[in-house]
């Protein structure tokens, strides 16, 4: 029994010194690439915490936030109204609409104080800039009008005669006469119109871009 078994061995191991060596390096090829995409993804792992570590210790070196100061902010809180519905959207103030924009140390009238909400606000120069900006959208050429069309076209046509490049300003159409408000019944549930004649409701308090909403 136990020669037939040492029979089997050898035969077993005559088989695998046996194999093809074309096969054997392919066996070892295989082995070699595995290696080499383990350490391959190990690499590529340490490039990715290296950059997502160095962009946070380097971005706000890079990029800083932009500075914010206090201004004072006046709010529509009687909504104005134009019986041409395309002209009352252009150019009317609706409740929650900033008419204006002072810096923090701006003197307002009593007219204004009694007309207006007036919050103080901690904005950049750009935050307090798209308070009063309105909602515009640029004109192409065929949604201009017949003479503006023709007036352009003679334009082209006057630069080209005199030899200078025609630079064509864009066009921009307003649309809403506000893109950000501050929705009072949002932030300001108890504030009512008639609580002006009392005087400032919220002075004591600076708020900031949070109560900003795009309309």
């Amino acid at each position: 029994m136990e020669k037939e078994q040492l029979e089997q061995l050898k035969n077993e191991s005559a088989g695998e010194n046996a194999r093809p060596p074309a096969e054997n390096k392919k066996s070892a090829y295989l082995g070699k690439y595995r290696k080499y995409l383990s350490k391959k993804n190990i690499i590529w792992a340490v490039i990715g915490v290296l950059i997502i570590a160095g962009g946070a210790y380097f971005r706000p070196k890079i990029f800083k936030p932009a500075p914010k100061s206090i201004h004072q902010v006046a709010i529509v809180v009687r909504g104005q109204q134009n019986p041409n519905p395309a002209e009352d959207a252009r150019s009317s103030l609706k409740a929650g609409d900033v008419l204006a924009v002072q810096s923090e140390d701006h003197k307002w009238s009593n007219t204004e104080k009694i007309s207006y909400l007036i919050l103080k606000m901690n904005l950049t120069d750009e935050q307090a800039a798209k308070l009063t900006q309105a909602k515009e959208r640029e004109l192409k050429f065929k949604d201009l009008s017949k003479e503006e069309r023709k007036r352009i076209e003679e334009e082209k046509k006057r630069a080209k005669d005199e030899g200078r490049k025609y630079e064509e300003e864009p066009r921009r159409e307003t649309l809403i006469a506000r893109e950000y408000y501050i929705d009072l019944i949002k932030y300001f549930p108890d504030f009512k119109a008639i609580d002006l004649m009392k005087g400032q409701p919220y002075q004591d308090k600076v708020y900031d871009w949070g109560i900003v909403d795009k309309k």
